[in-house]
């Protein structure tokens, strides 16, 4: 005759394979966490250079820094926007360049629900834009930089601003300019006319 079959072996089998799909299951969650954790590092650092490689810009933050410098010596804020579409004209072969003045232009308000403001785009191509914002009353709101670091330049008014949230604050005036680096938020307020 054979042996009775042992019920506490096959028990015992049926719990070894549990404990093996548990401690399979912890290594599956662990690696898709790595993956994921890569392939965000991996857009964080290779889609701007995959970007830029693609589609080429025509300005450079120091160039739009410097070409929004040049009208400081006009004092009429209007004189300043025909001086910056006729610089632009001249850098920008053949692309639509539209003029701001508050006459000939469109400027649309714009609440991102960051920030209240009303807005002219100066060119825009697939890779960038070039635009003027400002608002006629006192307003305040959050600055904020995706992808890429923002160049801001004050033609008109001023702006306290507390750098990534800190609690000293500086003043912008008209005719200063900072670079915002990509990824931050700064909390401003605009005065009147800005």
């Amino acid at each position: 005759m054979s042996p009775p079959l042992n019920s506490t072996a096959r028990v015992s089998f049926h719990a070894k394979v549990k404990r093996m799909k548990s401690g399979f299951g912890f290594g599956v969650l662990l690696m898709r966490l790595i993956f994921g954790l890569a392939v965000v590092f991996g857009l964080e650092l290779g889609f701007s250079w995959m970007v830029s490689g693609f589609l080429k810009h025509q300005f450079s933050m120091e160039m739009v820094k410097n070409l929004s410098e040049k009208p400081w010596g006009l004092k009429d804020l209007e004189e300043r926007l025909i001086f910056l579409k006729m610089e632009l004209d001249s850098v920008i072969n053949g692309g639509e360049i539209a003029s701001c003045s508050p006459l000939h232009s469109t400027w649309k308000i714009n609440q991102d629900g960051l920030l209240l403001n009303s807005r002219c785009i100066l060119y825009k191509s697939n890779s960038e834009e070039l635009s003027i914002w400002g608002w006629p009353l006192q307003t305040a709101g959050l600055l904020t930089a995706g992808f890429y670091a923002c160049t801001y330049t004050i033609l008109s008014g001023r702006l306290a601003e507390w750098s990534n949230g800190g609690i000293g604050y500086s003043i912008r005036k008209a005719n200063s300019s900072w670079t915002q680096q990509k990824w931050s938020a700064s909390p401003v307020q605009l005065d009147p006319n800005t």
